[in-house]
C-alpha cells in the first residue's frame, strides 16, 4: 500500500501545480482585459472624412437646375430671348485675362 500512497500524493502534487497555473493565468487574463484600447485618427484621414461627406452632398445636387433653365427655355421657344453678342464678348475677354495658367 504504500506505494499507492506515494502515486496520491504524486497526483495531489499534479493538482496543485494545476491550479496554481490556472491563477496564474486568470491573473494575467485580468490583467490583460483592464487595459483600455484607444483609436487616434490622424488629421489626413478626418480630412479625407470631410471630403468624402461633402462628395456625397454633391452627388445628391440635380445636374440640371430647373428652376434656371425654365424660364430661358420658354423665352427660346416664344422667340422672345435675345442675346447680346457685345456683351458676351466682353465677358469672355475678362475671363479670360482674370484666370490663372
Amino acid at each position: 500500500m504504500g506505494i499507492g500512497f506515494n502515486k496520491i500524493g504524486g497526483v495531489n502534487q499534479v493538482y496543485k501545480v494545476n491550479k496554481v497555473e490556472a491563477k496564474k493565468s486568470v491573473n494575467e487574463a485580468a490583467s490583460v482585459s483592464s487595459k483600455k484600447d484607444q483609436v487616434q485618427i490622424s488629421k489626413e484621414a478626418m480630412d479625407f472624412q470631410t471630403v468624402l461627406k461633402s462628395v456625397k452632398q454633391l452627388n445628391n445636387l440635380p445636374d440640371i437646375r430647373e428652376e434656371v433653365i425654365n424660364p430661358i427655355k420658354e423665352k427660346m421657344d416664344n422667340g422672345t430671348y435675345k442675346v447680346d453678342s457685345k456683351s458676351i464678348a466682353e465677358k469672355i475677354l475678362l475671363g479670360g485675362f482674370n484666370k490663372k495658367i
